[in-house]
């Protein structure tokens, strides 16, 4: 999400609160950056597959992003608000506030500095954990460093093969490929019809392992 960082807090303890009032400005010209498992939850809200939402929902520029409407809007947002809030993105459910983890681990937060006519209300009546928790955001969060861990593998494996001065075009579209969640499950799991049936959690799983599998067969 392109935003202005304010300052670093100091984790999970730190006192925080904020009330949401749905007046819809964090909806607007916000670059939202879709991992794996964010695009699985988008799609099934959708009735998709990940290939299909991909295809009618994103934009492949320095990462998947949701796209936006001729206003800026997110090109989920209804009339009403977000027309997919239960499988929102980590970002959104984070707001007002930002989350980066490092290769150790390490998680920071940092405060995001609103919109000049946002209607959202800071508070001191909890804490950033809390706050967390009121989102629904520990199994995105979980997911995104999942992911996150697995990258930081490849990225390594790419720099010890040397492979990344000879990154093609055709590349690129086999690591779209490889990220997208049906078509690895469907391509890789023995099951197919059982694992249509698993929900995104358990999807995950399975698609993180044959990632993994992919870079053990790379090395080996």
């Amino acid at each position: 999400m392109a935003t202005n960082e304010t300052r670093s807090s100091h984790g999970r303890d730190e006192v925080f609160g904020y009330l949401c009032r749905r007046c819809l400005k964090c909806c607007h010209h916000k670059n939202i950056q879709l991992n794996p498992y964010e695009v699985a939850r988008l799609a099934r809200n959708r009735g998709l597959t990940t290939g299909e939402f991909r295809a009618a929902w994103t934009d492949q520029r320095a990462g998947l992003v949701l796209r936006q409407t001729e206003s800026g809007a997110c090109v989920l947002l209804g009339n009403e608000g977000c027309t997919v809030h239960p499988d929102r993105p980590l970002v959104c459910r984070l707001y007002p506030l930002a989350r980066h983890v490092r290769a150790d681990d390490k998680e920071t937060f940092f405060h995001l500095e609103p919109h000049p006519h946002s209607r959202g209300t800071f508070t001191r009546s909890g804490t950033i954990g809390e706050f967390l928790t009121s989102q629904d955001a520990h199994a995105f969060i979980e997911a995104s460093d999942d992911y996150f861990r697995w990258l930081c593998a490849a990225r390594r494996f790419v720099n010890q093969a040397g492979e990344s001065e000879h990154f093609t075009a055709a590349d690129a579209e086999a690591a779209i490929e490889l990220l997208d969640m049906d078509t690895m499950v469907a391509r890789h799991c023995a099951a197919p019809e059982i694992a249509e049936s698993l929900d995104a959690d358990a999807r995950r799983a399975l698609h993180l392992r044959f990632l993994y599998q992919q870079l053990h067969d790379a090395v080996s």
